[in-house]
């Protein structure tokens, strides 16, 4: 019984203390605040990097953010996070959603919620032009990914006899394969033809098909909030309805873009 008369006592002294108390309602915090703040990657040009004119994140991501933030009735605040804090970032509570390029998968779905896809990200393989037609012409090659990718389990298993060569970061396993120190490089798509775009009309680098895999990206949120998450899906599906979301991808990765790329998916439950 003592035990219970001091539980006023304790809350009291811990709000006076500024300790903070749990709470059951992300969107209704959110919805306090007037903000959405996002994490963002800021180094992966489309999805978000910093515009050396205005100094301002920009790209894919970024425009998510804001249009979710949009339909929720919330101001966007954008924060850089690395890949490696994505997550701690998140479920910590220093930012409240994730657009990251944040594929799916169950590891990371034990961590934290995923919304609907709002990219689905094509993992295909460049090699030198005209010395490959097809995509399993590889096996028995070297192929360059990075270190702890996703591509990595995904070729183990579509092409088995592919020998893998791990690079510490995407620039230095694109550049073993301009130097022809391997024989492809297996990448998101849109990444790719990023660093082959940067080549110019002279590069003699290509994409092969079909792609290895498809790797379905969400907005990451903190597990056990219902009606942020709701919130969340409506939003992203009233954006699908109205074209918004097509607009984005054609302003980014679109036919008249340096990408070239047709969307060819639509916002949908990820199948976990």
């Amino acid at each position: 019984m003592k035990l219970f008369k001091l539980l006023p006592t304790v809350i009291v002294a811990a709000v006076s203390a500024g300790v903070p108390l749990a709470h059951a309602d992300q969107l209704a915090d959110v919805k306090a605040k007037g903000t959405l703040t996002c994490g963002v990657v800021g180094t992966l040009e489309p999805f978000a990097y910093q515009d050396t004119a205005t100094r301002d994140v920009v790209g894919y991501d970024v425009d998510f953010c804001k249009a979710v933030a949009k339909h929720m009735g919330l101001k966007a605040e954008p924060k850089v996070v690395s890949l490696e804090a994505r997550i701690p970032e998140l479920t910590q509570g220093r930012v409240d959603i994730l657009a990251a390029v944040l594929g799916y998968n169950p590891a990371r779905a034990e961590q934290i919620a995923f919304s609907k896809a709002y990219f689905v990200s094509n993992q295909s393989i460049a090699a030198k032009k005209g010395v490959y037609k097809h995509r399993d012409d590889l096996a028995n090659k070297r192929v360059a990914t990075i270190k702890g990718s996703s591509n990595i389990p995904m070729m183990q298993k579509v092409m088995p006899t592919v020998n893998l060569v791990s690079y510490d970061d995407a620039p230095s396993a694109f550049t073993a394969l301009a130097q022809g120190k391997v024989d492809g490089y297996v990448l998101s798509e849109s990444l790719m033809r990023r660093f082959i775009a940067k080549l110019g009309p002279s590069g003699n680098i290509e994409v092969l098909s079909p792609p290895v895999g498809r790797e379905q990206w969400g907005l990451g949120m903190r597990k056990g909030e219902p009606a942020f998450e709701k919130a969340v899906n409506d939003a992203l599906d009233a954006m699908e309805k109205s074209g918004e979301s097509q607009q984005i991808f054609d302003k980014w990765m679109g036919p008249n873009t340096i990408y070239q790329m047709h969307r060819d998916f639509k916002t949908e439950k990820i199948a976990g």
